[in-house]
């Protein structure tokens, strides 16, 4: 018997057998979220209006977004060890853990999870956003709106209390905080990965072996905390497996982005979003699925590209933006009306190769050494990344979306648009945004900024 979310369900490449395969566990999730018939209707109306599910990739994603948020709030229920990560991460030991373990074991990226479930699908980040703010994440203070997602969650009951927390303090040390003040109201151990964004300036790409040994040993004592609580050993075998998976997803991403620079751009940046950060929060559904997802939709953006199919003008200016909007495509959708193609984004952009002559003597060290040559190396580092990927992708412009409530990025606030502009001649928008909690920066906010770049643009190129 067809029930009032199963249109939702199918929109998102659900079969009618799988539904019924996965009523009981729909049903226990929706109870837990608070979730209703209304909230199913206007979801179904955000997906057919804020995706492009004419393609099936884009539904396939879709689907493997509400399976990871169903094994998320399940996990406790199901018998379930859960470990949960922060965001952003060093990519790979979270997926490494998942790969090492022979117990039922959750590990992902709780906030981010919820940001394109319910934030994304759904339209439910406001409830989980105010119960933070009045559970100890205060508005007002800058703090982060992604750890206040993972707090307000925690507190409504939502995701269950994890068996263990580790903290990306190498980066941002707002995470590693809140997850203090979450272990002192939950209890539950937290293991904080340590490092320095600290280097020479000009140094990038050259990482000292100083700088590898370090972080490698933070993550390495990471994996020995996994073993003594969860008895899961990360081994150079299940290190491998998860590189190997994470190998043909950012290929796919990668082909992905190249079909992107297509004149007229296939497809919107809010489904590129969608497939980029389904690796950083899932390590379940991600290597089950998501490589074929992505493919899936490689293949059928590259027919339009054949077809010369666009969603815009042809001749739109093309840009380099830094990571879409989580929670709310109509921001994308808003950048893209007013003319700007959001064909890349530096994350999908590669950083440079391996040096050969690196010894590496871990596997936290491997994992370590491929973090610093992305966008854990140094202030330096993140603006030679744009400088290099803008010149790679041959863009007309650069949006330098940066959120003013994250210390890592609003340091960098107007640095990314001096250093690109002085050292390319490239257009650079600098756009203080909150890429979570679009409350305060939604699209209507941001449109006047956006519509004159786009238009200084056009007139650029016609020139």
């Amino acid at each position: 018997m067809s029930e009032y979310y199963d249109t939702l369900l199918e929109l998102c490449d659900f079969t009618p057998e799988e539904i019924d395969g996965q009523r009981p566990r729909i049903e226990m999730a929706i109870e837990k979220i608070g979730l209703d018939r209304h909230d199913f209707s206007r979801a179904e109306e955000r997906v057919s209006s804020q995706h492009d599910i004419a393609l099936r990739g884009v539904r396939r994603l879709l689907r493997a977004w509400l399976l990871e948020l169903l094994d998320l709030v399940l996990s406790r229920e199901e018998g379930k060890k859960v470990v949960y990560y922060g965001y952003p991460s060093i990519q790979g030991p979270g997926m490494t853990i998942k790969a090492a373990s022979t117990i039922d074991l959750y590990v992902g990226c709780p906030d981010v999870v919820l940001c394109h479930t319910l934030g994304q699908i759904f339209d439910k980040l406001t409830p989980i956003l105010e119960t933070a703010e009045k559970g100890g994440l205060p508005p007002g203070h800058g703090l982060c709106s992604l750890q206040q997602v993972r707090s307000g969650a925690l507190a409504l009951g939502i995701v269950p209390v994890p068996d263990l927390v580790t903290g990306s303090s190498y980066f941002c040390d707002m995470g590693s905080k809140a997850d203090e003040l979450l272990h002192e109201i939950y209890g539950h151990p937290a293991i904080y990965v340590d490092g320095s964004m600290d280097s020479d300036w000009g140094a990038y790409p050259q990482l000292p072996s100083a700088r590898i040994k370090y972080l490698g040993a933070q993550i390495d004592k990471l994996f020995a905390t996994v073993k003594d609580l969860l008895g899961v050993e990360v081994t150079p075998q299940s290190s491998e497996k998860a590189m190997l998976i994470s190998r043909r997803f950012f290929s796919g991403l990668g082909r992905l982005t190249k079909l992107m620079a297509a004149d007229p751009m296939p497809v919107s940046g809010v489904e590129s979003g969608l497939a980029l950060n389904l690796a950083a929060a899932s390590t379940g559904i991600s290597m089950t699925e998501g490589a074929e997802a992505i493919e899936l939709l490689c293949g059928e953006v590259a027919a339009r590209v054949d077809t010369s199919e666009g969603i815009m003008e042809k001749g739109a200016p093309r840009i380099l933006s830094f990571i879409q909007p989580f929670s709310d495509p109509s921001i994308t959708h808003m950048m893209e009306s007013a003319g700007l193609a959001l064909s890349s984004s530096i994350v999908t952009v590669p950083p440079p190769k391996r040096d050969p002559s690196i010894q590496i003597n871990t596997l936290g060290e491997e994992r370590a050494e491929a973090a610093l040559r992305d966008l854990y190396h140094s202030g330096y580092g993140l603006v030679k990344r744009f400088e290099d990927a803008a010149r790679r992708m041959e863009v007309d412009g650069v949006l330098w979306g940066y959120l003013f409530n994250c210390r890592p990025l609003a340091q960098y606030s107007h640095l990314v648009k001096q250093w690109v502009e002085e050292k390319t001649g490239i257009p650079t928008l600098s756009l203080e945004m909150d890429i979570y909690d679009s409350r305060n920066y939604g699209p209507e906010a941001l449109k006047t900024r956006v519509e004159a770049f786009a238009e200084m643009l056009r007139a650029r190129k016609a020139a």
